[in-house]
C-alpha cells in the first residue's frame, strides 16, 4: 500500500480530466474551463504534473525504506509543488482532490511529530483553497459548510491511508531486522566456529609440536656422541609425531560427524517456516555412529532439494530399521523443475538425472555399502530413497522392513570393510602402524 500511494495520486488525476460522475459545474476541473483547445493541453499538463508528484513522493517512502535522507527535503518540496500545480489545473474536482490525502499520506511517515502536522497543513491547503475559489460568490454559509465537511473528510481518509503505509513501514522494519539478525548470528556462529578450531588445534598440536621440537633438536646434538640414544630420540620423535597426527584426525573427523536428531529438527524447521508440511518419524532410532552420519546427510540433502528444486506443500522424512538394514526416505508432493524431462522417458517411477547434490550423496552411500535411488511417484511426488547396511552385531532380531528391492540392497555385502564403515583415523588390519600406514592415513 505504501509505495502505491503514489501510483493511485496520478490515477485519480487522470480520472479528473474527464470531470467522470459529476454533473456539477463548480467542481469542474479549472483547466475545462479553459476556451478551445487550451482546455485539454492544460489538462495534460495536469497530469504530467500529477506524474512528477507521484516520482517524488515515492522517493519520500524509499527513503524511508532504504534510501539515504540526503535529498529528503527536496523530494519533498518539489512532491508538494507539483501537487500545488497540478491541483491548480485539476482542481475542485474530487477526484483530483483525493491526490492530495495520497501525497500526505506519503510525506507523512517520514520527519518528526512537527514536520507530520506541518505536511497534514499543507494538504489541506491544497485540497480546500481549490475549493474555497471554485466557490466564491455563493452565500458565505456555503464555502463555510463545505470547508468544514472537507477538513474532516480528507483528514479521515488521511489517517486511513497513514495508518495503513505506517504499518506496512513497520512490516518492513521488522523483516529487515529479522534477515540482519539471522545474518549476524551466522557470522557470529562462523566466528565462533574458527575460534574453537584454532584453540582446539593449539591444544593438540601445541604440546606435540614442542615436544617434537625438543627431541628433534636433541637428537641432532647426539648424532655424532651417541648414535645409538639419537636414534631413540627419533623413535620418540615419530611415536609422537603419529600420536598428533591421530589427534588432529579425530578432531576433524569430530568436525565432520553430522548428529541425525539435531538434522531432523533442523529441516523441519526450515520447511515449516518455507511454508512447507513437514514431519520426521524414526529420527530417535538407535543407530551405530557410522549409518546416523550417512542418514544424516541423506535427510540434508533431501530437504535441500525441496526447498530448491520443487514446489512441495508437504515433505515426509521416514528413517525405519530393519534386521540388518536401515530405510532413509524424504517424498515430497511436488515435482522438481525440470522433471518433465524425466517425465518424457516414462510414467511414474523414472528416474530423474542426478545432479551434483545427488551425485555425491549417492557416492557417499555407496562408501557405506548403501545404495540410493531417486524416482517421481505417481500424484506429482517425488521419492528420495536410501538403504544402509547395519553391523550385524548392532541389529535386532526381529522387525524387518521391507524395502522394496528384493534383497538385494538390504543383503548386500559391506564392500570389504567386514562390516566397518570407513572412517578418517581407522587403520585397518593390514597397516601395521608403520610410516606407510601413516602417510596413507594422511592422504585419506
Amino acid at each position: 500500500m505504501s509505495l502505491t500511494t503514489p501510483t493511485f495520486s496520478v490515477l485519480t488525476a487522470m480520472a479528473a480530466v474527464p470531470n467522470m460522475g459529476f454533473g456539477v459545474d463548480a467542481v469542474e476541473t479549472f483547466a475545462s474551463r479553459a476556451p478551445g483547445a487550451l482546455a485539454p493541453a492544460l489538462a495534460g499538463v495536469g497530469v504530467l504534473f500529477s506524474l512528477v508528484q507521484g516520482y517524488f513522493s515515492m522517493r519520500v517512502i524509499r527513503t524511508r525504506i532504504d534510501r539515504p535522507a540526503t535529498t529528503l527535503d527536496r523530494d519533498v518540496v518539489l512532491s508538494y509543488l507539483a501537487l500545488v500545480v497540478s491541483m491548480a489545473l485539476l482542481g475542485p474536482n474530487p477526484y483530483a482532490l483525493a491526490s492530495s490525502q495520497f501525497w500526505g499520506a506519503s510525506v507523512c511517515i517520514t520527519g518528526t511529530r512537527r514536520r507530520k502536522a506541518l505536511y497534514a497543513v499543507l494538504m489541506l491547503l491544497a485540497s480546500i483553497v481549490p475549493l474555497v475559489i471554485a466557490l466564491r460568490g455563493e452565500p458565505l454559509i456555503v464555502p463555510v459548510f463545505v470547508t468544514l465537511y472537507s477538513v474532516v473528510v480528507y483528514l479521515i481518509v488521511w489517517g486511513v491511508m497513514l495508518a495503513s503505509n505506517a504499518a506496512i513501514i513497520v512490516l518492513w522494519d521488522i523483516v529487515t531486522e529479522a534477515h540482519a539478525a539471522r545474518d549476524a548470528q551466522a557470522r557470529l556462529a562462523v566466528s565462533e566456529e574458527r575460534l574453537r578450531f584454532s584453540r582446539d588445534m593449539h591444544d593438540l598440536l601445541g604440546h606435540s609440536l614442542s615436544a617434537l621440537a625438543v627431541k628433534s633438536e636433541l637428537a641432532a646434538r647426539l648424532a655424532e656422541r651417541d648414535p645409538q640414544r639419537a636414534a631413540s630420540e627419533m623413535t620418540a620423535v615419530q611415536h609422537l609425531a603419529r600420536d598428533a597426527l591421530r589427534e588432529v584426525r579425530a578432531a576433524v573427523s569430530g568436525y565432520r560427524e553430522v548428529d541425525l536428531a539435531a538434522e531432523a529438527a533442523s529441516v523441519q524447521a526450515v520447511l515449516t517456516a518455507a511454508g512447507v508440511r513437514c514431519t520426521v518419524t524414526g529420527a530417535d532410532l538407535d543407530l551405530p555412529s557410522a549409518q546416523r552420519a550417512v542418514a544424516s546427510w541423506v535427510v540434508r540433502e533431501g530437504t535441500t532439494n525441496v526447498l530448491r528444486h520443487s514446489s512441495a506443500r508437504s515433505c515426509s522424512v521416514v528413517l525405519r530399521r530393519g534386521a540388518d538394514t536401515l530405510v532413509v526416505e524424504v517424498h515430497n508432493d511436488g515435482v522438481p523443475n525440470g522433471a518433465n524431462q524425466g517425465a518424457n522417458r516414462g510414467q511414474g517411477g523414472s528416474a530423474p538425472e542426478y545432479g551434483n547434490g545427488l551425485s555425491g550423496l549417492t557416492e557417499r552411500v555407496a562408501a557405506a555399502g548403501g545404495a540410493l535411488t531417486a524416482t517421481h511417484t505417481g500424484g506429482g511426488g517425488f521419492l528420495l530413497r536410501a538403504v544402509l547396511p547395519l553391523p550385524a552385531s548392532r541389529a535386532p532380531s526381529t522387525g524387518a522392513v521391507e524395502d522394496g528391492t528384493g534383497g538385494g540392497e538390504g543383503d548386500r555385502p559391506r564392500g570389504g570393510t567386514d562390516g566397518r564403515v570407513g572412517r578418517p583415523g581407522h587403520r585397518g588390519p593390514g597397516t601395521g602402524g608403520d610410516d606407510r600406514g601413516g602417510r596413507e592415513d594422511v592422504t585419506a
